[in-house]
């Protein structure tokens, strides 16, 4: 583009702003409002539009997206029914601290408000506001680059989550006066960086020489900030067991020997009466540091993990400390920054793990089946795994090992169903070589299989694992161990998947064997084809 004077539509600038912050792929679902962006990013060309088949799967896409690369995912969807199917996507970014950017279209300016007559009317912004970091709308073109940044700043920033930035119809069409456009950002935006409380730092490095038992505890936060490498040589430094919650699973590699797992063996259906499920290392520590993490119910089994007397924790969102159990010790700050002032102030030589090796024990496993093992024998350590909310999805958070951050995407904390086969395309987008398995159940599919189009349209091959066991297994789980086995709305009457997957041109295999699940899951990941994987248990298995 000249870079002169120029005169640029509102629209144009939006495009201008995505590409000056390195953003090479977007996610929507056009619409009216939207038309102008759209078409300018047609005469722009320089960045792919993936065309989702709802806008809720193209903000699970970004969602995935971000998940995947550590980048701000961005959606566009319209305004009005768009931006609210879009509402689910932004809000388990928001519970799972993840920057993803909705761009939406509003109508004009002279219609502002509800009950104006124009289609789509509606206060989206208002909407969302419990959900969102933030919102912006300008009010002119040459408000545009403003509130762009600002919005990606706002996203970005500190604890990161999703941001909105609507604009009218007239605003996308209206033409700046001529101006020279700044120079383009010297590289992607940092994700955040808080400032550093030293003396909190020294203070927790004072009371962690004092534990001869510590555990740590790594949550997102570790993963958003990068701070994988630092969890690892704070572990060894302290010869600490490490334990993940959902959102921290890749933060050590599974196969690291002070590498600890979840806190829980396996997870009840309403992660109640888990008691017997924690592992007996938080009994005999006397101290556990948690970093980024928020001790949330599924971490805890409802708050029932009984954790050592002293317990320290680093946040860079000061809301979060305290918020669930008392502390000895707070840093509000970034988790690499507070790891590395921490790493300073301790001695070098590493101690000696106190815990023993975790024994052998029997693995969590769907009824007579293993999939975990064949899953893991499949895939390279670089391999993503996207796990919907399902039986099987649980047990992989709990067993698979994962080798590398970023390998294993989740929904955890909002419990997002259909999340699996639109996050995954987000991360086949971003990494077009990478083998990457789509876990769901058949409730899921339910919900989001209409991706399979998408998948094929846009040639963004991935594997979906499906397990078919004709009901929404977890709800009924509930139903039978609560409820005196009172079955009402968990039983699914499913379609022929291979008809489903046939009639958009993806392959499909039908296995009831951990054997034929391996042989069809290596023979699907060494196609260019998106393959469905149907594992067929008995109803109530």
């Amino acid at each position: 583009m000249n870079e002169g004077l120029q005169s640029l539509t509102g629209a144009d600038l939006v495009v201008r702003c995505l590409r000056d912050h390195d953003v090479r792929v977007v996610f929507g679902y056009p619409g009216g409002q939207l038309t102008p962006l759209y078409d300018a990013l047609h005469r722009d060309g320089t960045i792919r539009h993936v065309l989702a088949r709802d806008e809720q799967a193209a903000g699970f896409m970004a969602d995935g997206y971000a998940r995947a690369t550590g980048r701000p995912g961005v959606c566009l969807a319209v305004c009005g029914p768009g931006v609210l199917n879009a509402a689910t996507p932004l809000a388990t970014a928001f519970t799972d601290s993840v920057p993803v950017l909705l761009i939406s279209g509003q109508i004009p300016r002279a219609g502002h408000g509800l009950r104006s007559g124009y289609y789509h009317e509606n206060d989206q912004l208002r909407a969302c506001t419990t959900f969102t970091k933030g919102s912006a709308r300008p009010e002119s073109a040459g408000q545009v680059v403003s509130c762009f940044d600002t919005m990606w700043a706002t996203m970005t920033g500190s604890r990161p989550g999703p941001a909105i930035l609507e604009l009218p119809l007239d605003v996308l069409n209206e033409k700046t006066a001529p101006f020279s456009w700044p120079p383009s950002p010297s590289g992607p935006s940092p994700l955040r960086r808080g400032p550093q409380p030293l003396q909190e730092v020294k203070e927790l490095a004072e009371q962690l020489a004092c534990w001869r038992k510590p555990l740590l505890m790594a949550g997102g936060g570790v993963i958003t900030a990068g701070a994988e490498g630092e969890l690892r040589e704070l572990a060894e430094r302290l010869g600490a067991p490490v334990f993940y919650t959902a959102m921290g699973k890749c933060s050590l590699p599974t196969d690291h020997r002070l590498a600890a797992g979840l806190p829980w063996l396996r997870a009840t259906s309403d992660l109640r009466g888990m008691e017997e499920c924690f592992s007996p290392l938080f009994a005999e520590a006397d101290g556990l540091l948690a970093i980024g993490c928020r001790f949330t119910q599924l971490a805890t089994g409802t708050w029932t993990l009984k954790l050592p007397s002293q317990v320290a924790q680093i946040d860079i969102d000061g809301e979060e400390l305290g918020r669930h159990y008392p502390l000895t010790c707070a840093v509000c700050a970034d988790a690499r920054a507070a790891l590395q002032d921490l790493l300073s102030l301790l001695p070098a030589a590493p101690r000696p793990p106190w815990a023993p090796p975790r024994p052998p024990r029997e693995a969590w496993q769907l009824p007579g089946l293993d999939l975990v093992a064949p899953l893991r024998r499949a895939l390279p350590r670089d391999g993503i795994v996207v796990a919907d909310i399902t039986r099987l999805g649980y047990i992989l958070m709990a067993e698979l090992p994962v080798y590398q951050p970023r390998t294993f995407l989740h929904p955890a904390g909002y419990v997002s169903m259909g999340y699996g086969i639109p996050a995954a395309l987000g991360a086949r987008a971003a990494f077009p070589g990478r083998p990457i398995v789509a876990v769901v159940g058949d409730g899921c599919f339910l919900m989001s299989g209409m991706e399979l189009a998408t998948a094929v349209q846009e040639k963004l091959p991935l594997v979906v694992v499906l397990v078919n066991d004709g009901s929404l297994t977890l709800i009924k789980a509930i139903q039978q161990r609560r409820y005196q086995e009172r079955y009402i709305g968990v039983d699914l009457l499913n379609p022929d998947f291979g008809l489903f997957a046939r009639a958009f041109g993806v392959r499909h295999r039908a296995v009831e064997t951990s054997a034929d699940f391996e042989s069809a899951l290596g023979e699907a990941l060494g196609l260019e084809d998106t393959t469905l994987v149907e594992v067929r248990l008995p109803p109530g298995r």
